[in-house]
């Protein structure tokens, strides 16, 4: 058996311990990077094999993806044991004390467009952070910039992004802030002296180099730390930025008042909106490209007392679209639902409170039908993610292209499968139940907490109980709760009530993450979907009837082997995943 070695002998947290390393003399490792990790400890050896089978039997990817797919590594693993395979250290930047003079080497905007942290001077060297190693053209091009020869160390993904945030972007966003409230000022005075009028002016302000690369850093920022939403919230003195991340609200900075009407200018611009109106909402969107990701971005306007405040939703194609087995099903019930998209006809009802991640199983049920080559069609408010091979709609209510007028419309053009985004009235969800009743496998969502009042909701808003007995395959339910983050975790302090509330020995154990720089000081890192899932046996067809009642569903539920949301969610907190303050959080009473 192969001995573990240690690998702190190759990483380094700060320039002193680098600079050691980099001293000593290496070899090139003839090792494979599977080896490497069984020489860590990483991973076992059937693992690998069974990565390596995979790779075999057509899966393209790289060794180091397809164990990171199957959750048995981490890119720090993988980039630290592709360090040591070519003789480049690994590098921890949450604390690292980068070289002010080595970060002037290398311009801003290059940095965030390669993902590339310069660190130090090593004599004549520049030493750069890179999360890929091995790019001689990138090397070239930094050696022409920096006037210097390259030493390249590796670091994480995360690591890189966050010493980007940290070295760059508070400077450079305050330059570029200033600059643009000496533009903003300059041009009201203009403005006041018989100059251009407002819309024009409002224009040409957000069309300034400052505030465009302003607004490009915010967004990209918010890419590179995985927020889902950027909020710019005005207040009285000032306008605030926040970025929400694995479902935590985390302040950014804040902009002087001055600087937010610009800052709106171009959001507004950039989503195709009336940059001339104040005083009603308006919605937009907009699409671009960060380091060969495509980016979608919902964006939204709505007046406040104190200013425009502004959301901008995050859709990153490469992260958002998800497969089955990456949703968080157990074996079993990943089975199930499997069978459940083998159907031809029926409605698979998916359901939860807004953000509980219903969409991304829906593309990820989508993705899998539609290796059966069939005919799809969604009708979506709005289209999220644009998948080849479907046909999107997208509805428009305010000319009266509601999801139940689409519905009747494209039920003529020959589906095999329908997703419908929300059944939100009596008469989508009437249409979507005849549609399943007529030979085509239905996909929806509802707003309801368990699966159990999603049957109950249906007979509520007038669909016959014989309609809904005949059609409704099950109901999935579910919440996402966030993940501590694995840096940062300690034993967590549960309350007696908290225990009794959720049946807990008063022996068990539990962890949450408490905050740091990996995480970016909220203690999780990712989030995790938590379910039920109803299947529509016999037995409980019985049960559906005009008065039915959601607790003798749930009973029934129960017994044909469905698993509560709570309990799903209890067994992540057993395995040290989640918190138990989490875990109340998304518990059904």
């Amino acid at each position: 058996m192969t001995s573990q070695i240690d690998v702190d002998d190759y990483v380094a947290h700060n320039r002193r311990e680098l600079r050691e390393i980099l001293r000593q003399p290496r070899e090139l490792s003839t090792a494979r990077i599977g080896d490497l990790l069984i020489e860590e400890g990483t991973v076992t050896r059937e693992q690998v094999n069974e990565a390596l089978e995979q790779q075999r039997g057509g899966h393209h990817e790289k060794l180091g993806r397809l164990l990171l797919a199957r959750g048995l590594v981490t890119e720090e693993q993988v980039n630290r044991a592709l360090g040591r395979r070519l003789n480049v250290p690994f590098v921890r930047l949450g604390q690292f004390d980068i070289e002010p003079r080595a970060l002037h080497l290398v311009d801003a905007d290059f940095a965030r467009t390669h993902g590339v942290v310069p660190l130090m001077l090593n004599g004549e060297q520049l030493v750069v952070a890179l999360d890929r190693v091995g790019d001689p053209e990138l090397m070239d091009l930094l050696h022409f910039l920096s006037g210097h020869p390259i030493q390249v160390v590796s670091a994480s993904p995360p690591d890189i992004d966050y010493a980007i945030s940290q070295a760059y972007d508070s400077f450079n966003d305050a330059s570029l802030a200033r600059e643009v409230e000496r533009i903003t000022g300059s041009d009201r005075e203009e403005s006041h002296t018989g100059g251009r009028h407002e819309p024009e002016r409002e224009q040409a302000i957000a069309r300034q180099q400052p505030v465009v690369k302003l607004v490009q850093n915010l967004i990209v920022d918010a890419i590179r730390r995985r927020a889902s939403d950027i909020h710019i919230r005005p207040r009285e003195r000032d306008a605030e930025v926040i970025f929400r991340i694995d479902g935590s609200l985390v302040p950014v900075r804040t902009f002087t008042k001055s600087v937010l009407p610009a800052i709106v200018s171009r959001i507004k611009i950039l989503g195709s909106m009336d940059i001339s109106e104040h005083r009603l909402p308006q919605d937009g969107q907009a699409r671009m490209r960060n380091r060969g990701r495509v980016i979608d971005l919902r964006l939204s306007v709505i007046p406040a007392i104190y200013g425009e405040s502004l959301v901008i939703r995050i859709l990153d194609v490469s992260q958002g679209l998800k497969s089955l087995n990456e949703i968080g099903f157990t074996p079993t019930d990943e089975e199930n639902f499997r069978n459940l998209l083998r159907h031809n006809q029926g409605l698979l009802l998916v359901t939860g409170p807004t953000g509980s991640g219903k969409s991304t199983t829906l593309y990820a049920a989508l993705q899998e039908v539609r290796k059966h080559d069939v005919n799809i069609i969604t009708v979506e408010d709005p289209v999220e993610y644009h998948l080849d091979g479907i046909n999107q709609i997208q509805v428009a209510p305010q000319i009266g292209y509601t999801f139940a007028r689409a519905l009747r419309h494209i039920l003529r053009h020959d589906p095999d499968v329908v997703m419908v985004g929300e059944i939100r009235d009596v008469e989508t969800a009437k249409m979507a139940v005849e549609s399943a009743l007529t030979g085509h496998l239905v996909l929806s969502t509802l707003h309801t907490n368990s699966a159990a009042t999603s049957i109950t909701r249906l007979l509520e808003i007038g669909v016959d109980a014989y309609l809904t007995r005949a059609t409704v395959m099950a109901v999935l339910a579910q919440r996402l709760v966030r993940l501590n983050c694995p840096h940062c975790m300690q034993e967590e302090t549960v309350t007696a009530a908290v225990r009794e509330e959720l049946g807990l020995a008063e022996h068990e154990v539990f962890y949450q993450g408490v905050g740091c720089d990996q995480c970016f000081e909220t203690g999780f890192r990712g989030r995790h979907a938590v379910y039920e899932l109803l299947r529509v046996t016999p037995a409980m067809r019985e049960r559906i009837h005009p008065n039915a009642d959601a607790m003798e569903l749930e009973r029934q539920a129960g017994a044909d082997g469905m698993v509560p949301l709570t309990d799903n969610a209890l067994a992540l907190a057993r395995e040290g995943q989640t918190s138990i303050a989490e875990v109340y959080r998304v518990r059904l009473v």
